[in-house]
């Protein structure tokens, strides 16, 4: 009995000291993925401020200067509230700058520029009030890592060159693409646009019995509003249904310097009305002397589109089977 006690005893030890031994690898394991992460990010402070204290970031590159404003929710360009901005790019800047770090420090050596005579970017963050301005220069052909230097101060800096990556970013690139009218194509009724010539073309969904044969079962079609029995090719009302529920891919609005006369506009290629049951939608497609362009009534705005929505909408004739 004794000698079962003292095995017992022995197995409760030894489980103890297992347990003991996994918690401090555990442990150790933690402190050197923080160490690693550390190493990776940087571990010298360059900004001290919360995402809820960024008030703007402004940046230039390839020439090109794009100022970000923020309202404590969303980002919209600071000289052109209208335009359709995309936040995800916006947050991931943010994210580059708050808690911004510094994998090394170095003392500037003579003769050298660091690439900071011709940046790759230059980023202005204002956050609580204040506004600290970020050099982003060359990269280390060894580590991969880009210079910084940061205004006022002398010394050359190291960091993740991913922090100066999000940055390179056109205005145009930081379109997200939506449709301006608001249209679901599955929800239309009533299609009627005018082409070029003027001729007026007016489709109708309609309810007929479905091919299947059972007495419940119907599907909807569309065919023209004056010649109600004549089928109609299903991939060319698709393309129609497709150009109005689709997406625009750029937009330029009235700050922008929109002239829908340059965008073929004085004469469309088409100018549609469709109706949803709920509403009605106006939009107008022209062709300039660089691609195809969509406006929306009661919008300033001029989006660009592809020809392929642009020229979907066909005469009578050439939508029938």
């Amino acid at each position: 009995m004794r000698a079962e006690r003292r095995t017992l005893l022995v197995l409760l030890g030894l489980i103890a000291l297992a347990g003991a031994a996994l918690a401090l690898l555990t442990a150790a394991n933690r402190r050197a993925a923080e160490a690693e992460r550390e190493a990776e990010e940087g571990s010298i402070p360059l900004t001290a401020f919360g995402e809820a204290e960024l008030e703007a970031i402004e940046y230039t590159w390839q020439g090109q200067t794009v100022r970000l404003a923020y309202d404590g929710e969303n980002w919209t360009l600071a000289d052109d509230p209208d335009y359709h901005l995309d936040q995800t790019p916006c947050d991931t800047m943010a994210a580059a700058l708050v808690g911004l770090r510094a994998k090394r420090r170095l003392e500037a050596q003579p003769g050298e520029d660091y690439g900071f005579a011709a940046p790759l970017v230059t980023v202005a963050v204002t956050a609580a009030g204040r506004t600290e301005t970020f050099v982003f220069g060359d990269s280390n052909p060894v580590t991969g890592d880009i210079y910084l230097q940061k205004a006022g101060e002398d010394a050359v800096y190291t960091a993740d060159a991913a922090r100066a990556g999000c940055f390179e970013v056109s205005r145009e690139e930081l379109f997200e693409p939506f449709n301006p009218a608001g249209i679901t194509a599955s929800r239309l009724e009533t299609i009627r646009y005018t082409l070029a010539d003027g001729e007026e073309v007016c489709l109708q969904a309609v309810s007929v019995p479905d091919e299947s044969g059972a007495d419940s079962a119907y599907t909807t079609v569309w065919r023209l509003t004056d010649q109600p029995d004549a089928p109609l090719d299903e991939e060319k009302v698709e393309a129609i249904l497709s150009a109005l529920g689709g997406y625009v891919t750029g937009q330029i609005t009235p700050a922008a310097g929109a002239d829908p006369a340059a965008c073929g506009f004085d004469a469309p290629l088409a100018a549609v009305t469709a109706w949803d049951g709920a509403g009605e939608y106006v939009l107008t497609y022209g062709e300039g002397t660089d691609g195809y362009y969509l406006m929306v009534e009661g919008d300033g705005s001029v989006y660009t589109v592809d020809g392929a929505a642009a020229n979907a909408f066909l005469p009578a004739e050439e939508l029938k089977i």
